[in-house]
């Protein structure tokens, strides 16, 4: 079978009859080359290529578009957008002047790319749709369609479906012998697993990931794949192994040359964690360093990102004077920069800066910017959220029938085994009859006896395939099959006009669970959940369910649960869940919930799935509300449809459409201690 470098060279030796050009034979080889070792340095690989080739303008089409695709992926890691740019006009001139349909679907994946790496999801994601219609026997570019995809999806949060992607891109990488796209991809896995909370096969993949990349020479995604290892450490709660992967990713980037960006990333996530721990001295040390190396590569954002912690780490030891004009300097740095999502953590630091250096009046205008600059992003972030509401519902759907047909393949394996003894069971009756009643009895005893395991086995698969194996509650199955009956139910009862039958939908989310994971462990998290179960299990009615959906959320199904039915049950659901803190060990962890209640059928006709979308919608409301609390869809007017509910449901009760009510948790302990301090 031919190579893809074979097939261009000859493509080449072609078009130029058979003399073939140093620099476009070279240009394949060095493309090749990072195929299979990656590389140090982008800079390293850009002049690689750039000196493979100076030939390059009269070469066949197919290799001038490789040439340029793989510039323009080397430009987006280095970060240099005028010549990025410049390779998407070469693609594009190509596709428009020579016909060359693949080259415009190489500058969709590079423009997507780039749009991720400047962190404009909103445009990455507009951009994606274009995916869809690429279809090709190119194996080189389907590989890097999945994995842009996979890419676009895990920054939306769609985390499942993003995996699945990842995974396709996977076995294509495998497929065509390129190590360099394998470990990427392998990253791609190890962050959507973090993502959802799988830290142990997060974990797995890191070192599967890094173990590749060391052996094929890939330096250059050393350092992220052992800093996003870092990640997964501190998501366990594990400061010990974090500290050492983020020195090992310092150290990996002072080893080799043109790594100052990823040494500046772990300069600054270093400062951050001996700050954080309390070790001002090795905290500003550290922050110093980043600061002059900000300046030497030109990152603004990074140096004042860090001089706010150089600020805390000098008020820390006491130097308050100099503390206060280093934190003043890192915003005055971040506002010039128009880093407005940086700016908001920053100003949240200084207000704690001021008010450890005796700035109560300093420290209140940056408390009060920083919530001028909260509310300004709650409210861009609205439609975002919507968006990624909808997306993440439909990811969900992905996983439910991914569950279904895994259940389903360990009960038919089940069946197959069952039948199997049974075929054994005749034939060594056969055999027994010839040797002897007493050894027929003895067989058949033994079948009955494998027979009641296997009968056993069933049992737990049966139960597994409608419970939830952490919390004991029911699963996404067992949901979707009973919101079938009961919508089956109710739409047979609608016939009668006197009869008002509905099932309340309570969707909820414990408060701030990435925060217990991250502080506590994945252990601690995991006792959070069940423990939240238990009051749930406990709270509701015998015919009432509690359904985990996934991650920290829960469904109660309610059925015959009117609208006012629900405010009640909301309240003592936010009150039951919060009045005590979950024990974890000696530690006790205060929780809350935040829900999003509808009755079905909220419309005529709506399918069950849509009104949990639209409490779905409710919850994310009270999430931005302030947490601790429950949105009720409590009436919606005549006429409104489905789609406007689940386009804006903020909009909808705004504008009378729809009429909203909030039930507010508990106080708390520290708020009913801040409001007495007022």
């Amino acid at each position: 079978m031919k190579t893809l470098l074979s097939i261009c060279l000859a493509s080449l030796l072609m078009a130029t009859g058979g003399a073939v050009r140093a620099g476009p034979a070279e240009v394949m080889q060095v493309i090749e080359q990072h195929r299979q070792r990656g590389f140090v340095a982008p800079a390293i690989a850009i002049d690689e290529l750039l000196n493979a080739g100076k030939g390059i303008d009269g070469a066949p089409v197919e290799l001038r578009m490789r040439y340029h695709n793989a510039l323009a992926q080397l430009y987006v890691a280095e970060e240099n957008h005028p010549r990025f740019k410049a390779q998407l006009d070469a693609l594009a001139r190509m596709e428009r002047e020579e016909n060359c349909t693949p080259c415009g679907h190489y500058k969709l994946v590079r423009e997507i790319h780039h749009a991720m790496r400047v962190q404009d999801s909103r445009k990455a994601r507009a951009l994606a749709g274009g995916l869809d219609h690429i279809k090709s026997a190119d194996k080189h570019l389907m590989q890097a369609v999945h994995y842009t995809r996979a890419g676009v999806l895990d920054s939306s949060g769609n985390h499942a479906r993003a995996l699945e992607e990842a995974m396709l891109a996977s076995r294509l990488a495998i497929e065509i012998n390129n190590p360099a796209e394998q470990v990427r991809t392998l990253n791609m896995m190890l962050l959507s697993n973090v993502a959802r909370g799988d830290l142990e096969r997060a974990g797995s993949l890191a070192r599967e990931a890094y173990a590749l990349a060391e052996r094929i020479g890939f330096v250059y995604m050393l350092p992220y794949i052992r800093g996003n290892e870092g990640w997964v450490f501190s998501s366990k709660g594990d400061k010990v192994n974090q500290l050492r992967a983020l020195n090992d990713v310092l150290e990996i980037t002072r080893k080799y040359k043109n790594m100052a960006d990823s040494e500046l990333i772990a300069l600054v996530n270093l400062a951050e964690y001996h700050a954080t721990a309390r070790e001002f001295k090795q905290a500003a040390l550290l922050a110093e360093e980043a600061i002059a190396l900000a300046d030497k590569v030109g990152k603004p954002i990074a140096k004042g990102v860090v001089l706010g912690t150089l600020g805390q780490a000098q008020i820390g030891m006491g130097e308050f004077e100099r503390g206060v004009a280093t934190t003043e300097e890192g915003l005055k740095v971040l506002e010039q920069a128009g880093a407005s999502s940086y700016l908001v953590k920053s100003y949240a630091m200084a207000a704690e800066s001021y008010e450890q250096a005796g700035r109560p009046a300093q420290s209140l205008a940056a408390l009060r910017k920083f919530v001028t600059m909260s509310e300004e992003a709650n409210q861009k972030a609205r439609e975002k959220a919507i968006t990624e509401a909808q997306e993440k519902f439909s990811g969900e759907r992905k996983d439910h029938e991914i569950e279904r047909l895994s259940l389903e393949n360990a009960r038919r394996q089940a069946e197959v085994a069952a039948r199997a003894w049974q075929q054994r069971l005749w034939a060594t009756a056969a055999v027994a009859l010839a040797l002897g009643a007493v050894l027929l009895i003895q067989m058949v005893s033994r079948a009955r006896r494998r027979n009641r395991v296997l009968e056993d086995s069933n049992a737990v698969l049966s139960d597994q395939s409608v419970h939830d194996p952490l919390t004991g509650a029911y699963n996404r199955r067992h949901c979707a099959e009973l919101m079938g009956q009961q919508q089956l139910m109710l739409a047979n009862k609608s016939r009668d006009r006197n009869c008002k039958a509905s099932v309340g939908l309570m969707l909820l989310d414990v408060d701030h669970f990435k925060r217990v994971n991250d502080t506590h462990g994945h252990a601690a998290g995991d006792q959070v959940l069940i423990e939240v179960a238990r009051r749930l299990q406990q709270l509701v009615r015998q015919h009432d369910v509690v359904v985990r959906w996934g991650g920290e959320e829960f469904v109660l199904i309610l059925p015959g649960t009117s609208t006012d039915g629900m405010l009640v049950l909301a309240e003592r659901v936010l009150n039951t869940v919060a009045e005590q803190s979950v024990p974890v060990g000696a530690t006790e962890i205060p929780v809350t919930v935040s829900a999003g209640c509808v009755c079905y059928p909220l419309l005529p006709g709506q399918h069950w799935e849509d009104a949990l979308k639209v409490a779905d919608l409710a919850m994310y409301m009270a999430k931005q509300g302030g947490r601790n609390r429950a949105v009720c869809v409590m009436q919606v007017e005549q006429g409104v449809t489905s789609e406007a509910l689940l386009t804006d449901l903020s909009g909808a009760a705004a504008g009378g459409q729809a009429t909203l009510q909030t039930i507010m948790g508990p106080v708390s302990r520290q708020e009913r201690e801040t409001i007495m301090a007022i």
